[in-house]
């Protein structure tokens, strides 16, 4: 069924294919990216915040808890000196500046109520208590509230300093007491742990918001895609239809280089045996008026017998048919009909560029074209110069090498236009440009060295002339010249 579609359909189709499977790798690819991105600003808050409350309970332990003992012996100051205390007001404080977010020292067993942990809590605590190799555990969680990137820290196990408030009620501090009662967070063991530090980012916002750009980000790209494939399928189609032009355009020129060459076979074997007609009339005219004129003068000198003088008289007749033959063969080549109008030099010569376009791209040649201002007009048959001016260029474009150049110059004066076509090939030898005009001869193998003479007669017919120019190594240079009139006895003979 595809085969059956035309180019650009199918391109059409691979485009429309090509869409379909990277809109959703476009898709995911930018989520993922967006995603982690806003995990990563997350956890970089938590990570700001935890050490933030670390750091606030570190300056409890070692710096105000140890002055409130020195200055007050034997009391226990809660908001100086407990530090989940003083770690979660301070928290409370800075929520201001980032709503949304929460910080908890959540533990199994609080004196705090606002610190018991929930089930999720409780999991992490006892996941940190059970690997004590682990530190920290970060991922998402939803609640009612939202969706929430968490980091948790397990807390610090108890040492023996820690049981003066969270071992035997009755050594704990009585401010302590008062404030928390005896029921909850005592009766712990040195090295147990009970607690972690929980951050709560919310991540719901960012990841709607990554969401919303990968909407506006898939809309961009369906608009550019279809904008791309519209520019696409105008270009395609203006390529396709230049490309039905060419195609057309060279069939044309097949054509009319078919055309061409029958043309240049007919010439050719009608020339051809023209000059053998010509040549065979002129081997065998005088051999014949020598037999016709012996037999005549030994038929009135000499004394012969019947049968010998009738046999003679035979033989002179038969001498006679092949004068007549003669004659035969000159009354057809004067009979010869070609056809002569007012022709453009400059516009025959456009006509045959074409015809070898190819042979002169495959070769990277150049064709530098100076044609006459003027238009350079003469009487001709178009049709038998086109010939002689593209045997001309062909043979230029054969000499040429690769990524050489041919110059074509036309030219005009009052009597006679011209036109040169220069080649930058290897030359011709001083001692073969007067045979290269030779029926017959020819410097490249495989021909038979009709094409030269050819243009030569083609040019003399039209009262022209066909000249070389030719340096060794440098190349050649053939000039046609036409004249501009004809004297009326030439216009009457065309």
């Amino acid at each position: 069924m595809l085969k059956d579609l035309s180019p650009k359909k199918k391109f059409g189709l691979m485009l429309v294919a090509i869409y379909i499977v990277s809109l959703p790798i476009f898709s995911a690819l930018t989520y993922i990216i967006l995603r982690q991105n806003a995990v990563k600003a997350a956890y970089n808050l938590g990570r700001l915040r935890l050490t933030t409350m670390e750091a606030v309970k570190a300056y409890v332990d070692e710096e105000l808890r140890p002055i409130f003992y020195r200055e007050l012996p034997g009391r226990f100051i809660v908001e100086g000196m407990s530090r989940s205390y003083a770690a979660g007001n301070i928290a409370r404080r800075a929520q201001k500046e980032y709503p949304g977010s929460l910080y908890k020292n959540a533990s199994l067993d609080p004196k705090n109520p606002q610190n018991s942990p929930d089930s999720f809590e409780a999991e992490i605590i006892n996941t940190f208590t059970r690997d004590r190799n682990l530190k920290e555990w970060s991922g998402f969680r939803t609640r009612s509230d939202g969706e929430y990137y968490v980091i948790a820290r397990a807390g610090e196990p108890f040492t023996e300093s820690c049981l003066l408030c969270h071992g035997d009620p009755g050594r704990a501090p009585a401010e302590l007491l008062r404030k928390y009662g005896d029921r909850s967070g005592f009766h712990m063991r040195t090295g147990q742990l009970v607690d972690a530090k929980f951050v709560y980012i919310p991540i719901g916002v960012p990841l709607a918001e990554a969401r919303r750009i990968v909407a506006i980000l898939m809309g961009i790209y369906t608009v550019s895609f279809g904008i791309i494939l519209v520019i696409i399928d105008v270009h395609f189609t203006r390529l396709s239809n230049q490309s039905e032009a060419d195609k057309k355009r060279i069939e044309e020129i097949n054509l009319e280089l078919m055309n061409l060459n029958h043309d240049m076979e007919s010439i050719i074997s009608e020339r051809t045996m023209n000059l053998i007609a010509l040549s065979v009339a002129d081997r065998i005219r005088n051999p014949a008026a020598a037999i016709a004129g012996t037999f005549n003068r030994i038929l009135k000198k000499e004394a012969l017998s019947d049968p010998l003088r009738e046999r003679l008289g035979d033989l002179m007749l038969e001498a006679q048919k092949l004068d007549a033959i003669v004659k035969d063969y000159e009354t057809i080549l004067k009979g010869r009909q070609v056809m002569f109008r007012v022709e453009d030099l400059n516009e025959i010569m456009q006509s045959v560029l074409p015809l070898v376009e190819t042979e002169r791209k495959d070769k990277g040649i150049e064709i530098i074209l100076r044609l006459s201002d003027k238009p350079p007009r003469c009487m001709a048959n178009r049709q038998l110069l086109r010939v002689a001016v593209l045997h001309v260029l062909k043979n230029a474009v054969e000499a040429t090498p690769t990524g050489g150049a041919i110059t074509i110059l036309t030219s005009s004066d009052e009597d006679h236009i011209s036109l040169s076509i220069s080649d930058s090939g290897r030359g011709i030898p001083v001692e073969e440009i007067p045979k290269i005009f030779s029926l017959f001869y020819s410097t490249k193998k495989h021909r038979i060295g009709m094409g030269l003479p050819l243009v030569k007669q083609i040019l003399e017919e039209h009262k022209g002339a066909l000249s070389v120019e030719s340096v060794v190594g440098k190349g050649s240079t053939f000039r046609i010249t036409l004249p501009v009139r004809w004297s009326e006895q030439e216009l009457r003979n065309a």
